[in-house]
């Protein structure tokens, strides 16, 4: 009985493991929009988070390295680490995201 349990347990666990999930994105409306220029160092699929080495972003921030989420798939996919990009970082609140990617 024992056994039981403990291989139904494994064979949740497991299932629940190999389930891929989409990452959630509810910022809502952005509230002010700036343009980036950067280089991206690392990309992590599994979150649809993008380390980008940045330019000043006029009227937001200094030049950096931060880490943006992308929510949109197609936005993502045109990704490379070691690429220059221009995009759209959307701002709300405490919320920042890219969008309208566009690989130099």
């Amino acid at each position: 009985m024992l056994r039981r349990h403990c291989l139904t347990l494994l064979a949740g666990f497991a299932a629940a493991c190999g389930t891929k999930r989409e990452p959630r994105f509810d910022y809502g409306e952005p509230k002010q929009r700036y343009q980036l220029r950067g280089k991206v160092l690392r990309l992590r699929p599994e979150a649809r988070i993008a380390s980008i080495d940045h330019e000043k972003i006029e009227g937001w921030m200094e030049a950096m390295t931060m880490e943006f989420p992308v929510p949109r798939p197609e936005d993502f996919a045109k990704l490379r680490e070691g690429a220059t990009i221009r995009a759209t970082v959307n701002v709300n609140d405490l919320n920042y995201w890219l969008t309208d990617v566009v690989v130099e």
